[in-house]
């Protein structure tokens, strides 16, 4: 008397979910995603300065200037929409645009110096996620990470552009605005997962992969803005409620190294879902 084949993890939601779990801890992302948050803290104030005063160059001078870049830095940054943190972007953008020579000057080689080893870094994390060992050359390798920045810096000025250009009706700007900043995290996490590891990943487990990573992402940029929205004072530096922003701040960078690694975890749990799936079907 022939038995129905028991059905696995791999054609159960939940089942689908532990085992990401699973995976999570196996590779230890936790630890994985600290490594990346310090890269990312690094690189993120000479990479700031250097959009800063790439805008202050390409886009036209004035104040309409600094406005422009202030709505492009309330769509990538949290919390950056109220009216206390806006006033004090404006001074620090209008400060970076005086003085965007001199920033141009150290902050190219430092930025593409820190962002080459924050995406090193990356490479070595979704390598350890995806079991696999990094061997391509030496060069090859640094070849990828530049190949990385410049993309990512492609798509940010892509992005800005077409905030400004959008930027004179109110609510249709901002609709463009949001969906091309969850675009770009679609597009740029596509392009870690595929790129970055030594091993292959097939373009449809990366994109689903890249979906679940990019909407982690804006829901942990919600919830930091609406903290900072809710109960942070921008008139006084030193207040509980800013030392509860700055920390939250650090946690909300360390909560997308988290979501870059699990979307990680979920494209291989996605590739061996489908293999079980397939070997059961010629089982059956």
């Amino acid at each position: 008397m022939s038995t129905q084949p028991r059905r696995g993890w791999a054609f159960s939601p939940s089942g689908f979910a532990r085992r990401v779990l699973i995976g999570a801890y196996e590779d230890n992302i936790l630890f994985l995603a600290s490594a990346l948050t310090f890269d990312a803290l690094l690189a993120f104030l000479p990479f700031a300065f250097l959009v800063l005063s790439a805008l202050g160059f390409a886009l036209h001078a004035g104040e309409q200037s600094t406005a422009d870049i202030v709505q492009i830095m309330d769509a990538l940054l949290p919390g950056a929409g109220t009216v206390e943190s806006l006033t004090r972007l404006e001074s620090i953008v209008q400060g970076v645009i005086d003085s965007r020579t001199q920033f141009s000057l150290w902050g190219i080689p430092l930025f593409l110096w820190l962002a080459m080893r924050l995406f090193a870094g990356a490479r070595a994390a979704l390598n350890e996620v995806f079991d696999t060992d990094e061997n391509r050359p030496f060069f090859f390798g640094k070849a990828l990470d530049l190949t990385m920045v410049l993309a990512s810096l492609v798509l940010i000025v892509a992005n800005a552009a077409l905030t400004v250009v959008f930027a004179r009706s109110p609510w249709l700007g901002r609709f463009v605005s949001e969906l091309s900043v969850f675009a770009v995290g679609v597009f740029l996490f596509f392009l870690a997962y595929t790129v970055l590891p030594s091993r292959p990943i097939k373009w449809d487990t990366a994109l689903v992969a890249s979906a679940v990573a990019a909407l982690s992402f804006e829901v942990a940029k919600f919830g930091f803005a609406l903290y900072l929205a809710s109960f942070a004072t921008f008139d006084r530096l030193l207040s509980n409620a800013n030392a509860i922003a700055l920390i939250l701040g650090l946690l909300w960078l360390y909560l997308i190294a988290c979501v870059f690694l699990v979307g990680g975890e979920v494209a291989e749990t996605y590739d061996l879902m489908r293999r079980q799936r397939a070997q059961r079907a010629i089982l059956a």
